[in-house]
């Protein structure tokens, strides 16, 4: 009888979180590793960001908070902080399409794609995060950079999602780790821990800045180029 009591309320956790609209907090931290010892010390920044979930769709945004930190620098030590881009992102994943909104200089724009198709390994490890049983999965982004992934999920959370343009596990991704290793030996990533995971009732609306034009990710990119080859051009101008 025990154990009966035991799996109906465990059933009944399960199907609360799969219906409710879901809220998650994520600490998210860049991170550089250097292959030499140069005396150049790069600080990370953490964010905090949220995600909203309500059955197919999700909206994954920054928290605003003051930073009020101070990074000091002497003749033997150059440092500096570096952080993790703050661009809201929408995710369907039924329709398998992503929003993602974006500046270049004063100009907004919408980026609108296709979700990135990742090929996961699942594995039977596991472990507890914020107080969810989770369990490992593995992949490699078909990137320049052959991006690994390292990520942990919940499948009694049931929704694909995740934070950023992350998804398509059998439960929510509540950790995640990626990796891009440079040909001279260098490491960069970023790693997306939940600190928080409530289920919420109030409905918050997915929106975007009403003077966002929206655009493709390939037109993004070229444009964000001849932005950014201009500057330099006025930059070696000005130094001439």
């Amino acid at each position: 009888m025990k154990n009966l009591m035991k799996f109906l309320l465990l059933l009944l956790f399960t199907f609360s979180f799969s219906q409710e609209k879901l809220r998650i907090e994520y600490v998210v931290v860049p991170y550089f590793e250097s292959a030499t010892k140069e005396e150049f010390e790069i600080t990370p920044t953490a964010s905090l960001f949220e995600l909203m979930v309500e059955l197919d769709e999700s909206f994954y945004q920054i928290i605003p908070k003051i930073n009020n930190d101070q990074v000091e620098n002497t003749l033997e030590t150059i440092s500096a902080s570096f952080s993790v881009d703050s661009n809201p992102v929408y995710k369907n994943t039924k329709t398998k399409i992503y929003q993602e909104e974006a500046k270049i200089a004063h100009h907004i724009f919408l980026i609108q794609d296709k979700l990135p198709q990742i090929d996961w390994q699942i594995t039977k490890e596991s472990k507890e995060i914020s107080g969810f049983s989770v369990f490992k999965a593995t992949a490699t982004l078909a990137d320049e950079h052959k991006t690994a992934l390292i990520a942990w999920y919940s499948p009694k959370l049931n929704f694909k999602t995740g934070p950023d343009k992350f998804w398509g596990l059998p439960g929510v991704i509540l950790s995640l780790e990626t990796m891009m290793n440079y040909d001279d030996g260098n490491k960069e990533g970023v790693r997306y821990v939940a600190t928080k995971v409530e289920a919420v009732s109030s409905k918050k609306n997915f929106e975007f800045s009403e003077k966002a034009k929206i655009i493709s990710v390939q037109e993004f990119n070229e444009r964000q180029q001849k932005f950014l080859q201009k500057q330099m051009e006025m930059f070696n101008q000005g130094i001439e």
